[in-house]
């Protein structure tokens, strides 16, 4: 396990949960003499989970309703507000399928301020870029070989449409447009100690390979030998201070990465054992727009096109939008060459399957831009208060700082989630927000939980893990035939993350028990 060391200069708040244990509240609805039953032995087993791990020292809130109409049929503490974790992606899922429609595409484009000359010559392009969280979506291969290749397929596509249109040089600046979004690549309450790494990547317009790299790690070929390290799918660009050490077989593993003062390097030390094989960490990229635009100018050399400025950045910082400043535009562009992402029910079902912050955080800037015109992080937590009031969550049930979950600030309701999942469950697009959703014992973060079970493949439902945060909320299959909307959620425990997410999972069988009676 990498011990993470970092040094920044970047300064973020943490928000701290404080809850108070209370009774827990009666069932909302008018339940009958069945459903009373069942509510009160569910109650007692949970009491007896709780107490079984040590988890009932931290704060637990669970609530269940029925489909279709929504009737709620057991709630614990539901109306207390919680750190959802990954949980909170469903609130920005959900929104961008509504909002945005599931078969929007993300368009990048090339553009200039005319066709080329009958010499081939352009004044200059721009690389556009629009929110695509796939753009240069690299298959990382274990291969050092090839994973040292500096190809990139979507920018070579790029540069094969410019050569065809006629393009042979570009005699000013390639620049990379990152102005789609406002700069504002992290969000409140995300933790300094977490922006190295690629779960915490930085949120940009024009991105590159979800704005990480891998750092793969492999022992050297004996005891004293240098390990090795290496970048993948880029060797270029980054340098690596390797001061990494191969242990003895069976000796402990410490492994330390940090970024320096020069964001390009970083520096890797400590020691593994000989037999610890093979391993990666995935790495944020701090400037992921100018190391774009360099790929791209590489592959337009390649293409037998002559790039003759240099690569600029033009972003919006928050001052400029404050001040009214926009970028100046040409009366019109010529785009001479496109990509368009994969339709965005395809870019939610990898969001909300694996888990991906970086495409969440994207899709809440695309939000903002859509909807609100702006492309700020400020609109895009606009854009979702206001859908999760259109759910039917009330006043302060929800506290919105991220699309991702990552930040800490971020507060919910178990009862909050039942209402969006049952507000979801009655619209058009319930079947394609479903199959986003990681399936019990079959894939995404539930891939490895519930197999062999009475629940495998009757739930779809989404994880939610952070430091003593546990979180799973999604749809149920009862095997009396009742389809189900459950939340729950655990704060504040003090359980390593498999005891946690084994004590949701031993809630969401017992859940399931107590209504399985026809």
């Amino acid at each position: 396990m990498v011990q993470k060391l970092v040094k920044q200069s970047l300064v973020m708040f943490v928000g701290v949960l404080l809850c108070v244990a209370i009774p827990a509240p009666p069932v909302s609805a008018a339940p009958g003499k069945g459903t009373q039953q069942s509510s009160a032995q569910l109650n007692a087993r949970i009491d007896r989970i709780l107490r079984s791990s040590d988890a009932f020292r931290g704060f637990w809130g669970i609530e269940v309703a029925e489909l279709p109409g929504g009737r709620i049929i057991f709630s614990r503490d539901a109306q207390h507000l919680f750190h959802p974790a990954s949980n909170m992606k469903l609130f920005t899922t959900a929104a961008a399928l509504e909002k945005l429609g599931p078969d929007f595409v993300f368009r990048t484009t090339v553009e200039s301020v005319s066709e080329p000359d009958a010499q081939g010559r352009v004044p200059g392009i721009d690389l556009v870029g629009r929110g695509d969280p796939t753009f240069e979506e690299a298959v990382v291969s274990t291969n050092k070989a090839e994973a040292k290749s500096d190809g990139s397929p979507v920018l070579q596509q790029l540069a094969v449409q410019l050569k065809a249109r006629g393009v042979l040089e570009i005699t000013g600046p390639l620049v990379a447009d990152d102005s789609y979004f406002l700069c504002q690549p992290y969000s409140q309450g995300w933790a300094a100690d977490e922006l190295l790494w690629g779960y915490a990547a930085p949120v940009s317009a024009l991105a590159f390979n979800s704005n990480s790299l891998q750092l793969r790690i492999k022992p050297g070929p004996k005891a004293g030998d240098r390990a090795e390290v290496w970048l993948a799918p880029l060797a270029g660009g980054y340098r690596i201070n390797n001061s990494l050490e191969t242990g003895a077989a069976g000796t402990e593993n410490r492994l330390f990465v940090e970024r320096g003062a020069d964001p390009t390097q970083l520096d890797v030390w400590g020691r593994i054992p000989l037999d610890a094989g093979e391993s990666a960490e995935r790495v944020a990229i701090l400037h992921p727009q100018q190391l774009l635009g360099e790929l791209f100018r590489q592959a337009l050399e390649e293409a037998g096109i002559r790039v003759r400025g240099g690569v600029e950045v033009r972003q919006i910082t928050r001052a400029e939008a404050a001040a009214g400043h926009s970028l100046p535009q040409p009366a019109s562009r010529v785009v001479l060459a496109e990509h368009d992402s994969l339709p965005l029910r395809e870019i939610v079902k990898v969001t909300n399957k694996e888990s991906r912050n970086f495409y969440a955080e994207m899709l809440l800037r695309t939000l903002a831009r859509e909807v609100k015109h702006s492309g700020s992080l400020e609109d895009g937590l606009s854009v979702l208060s206001e859908f999760a009031r259109q759910t039917g969550a009330g006043q302060g049930e929800t506290t919105f700082a991220d699309g991702s979950g990552l930040s800490w600030d971020d507060l919910v309701t178990p009862d909050s989630l039942v209402k969006l999942l049952t507000y979801v469950a009655r619209s058009p697009a319930f079947d394609i927000f479903q199959e986003t959703l990681p399936v019990a014992g079959v894939d995404g973060t539930l891939a490895g939980r519930f197999k062999g079970t009475r629940v495998e493949r009757r739930i779809h439902a989404k994880t939610g893990t952070k430091e003593q945060v546990n979180a799973l909320s999604g749809y149920m299959e009862a095997a009396s035939g009742k389809r189900l909307v459950f939340s729950i959620i655990g704060n504040n425990h003090a359980l390593k993350e498999s005891e946690g997410a084994a004590t949701v999972d031993r809630i969401a069988l017992a859940i399931h028990d107590s209504f399985s009676r026809r």
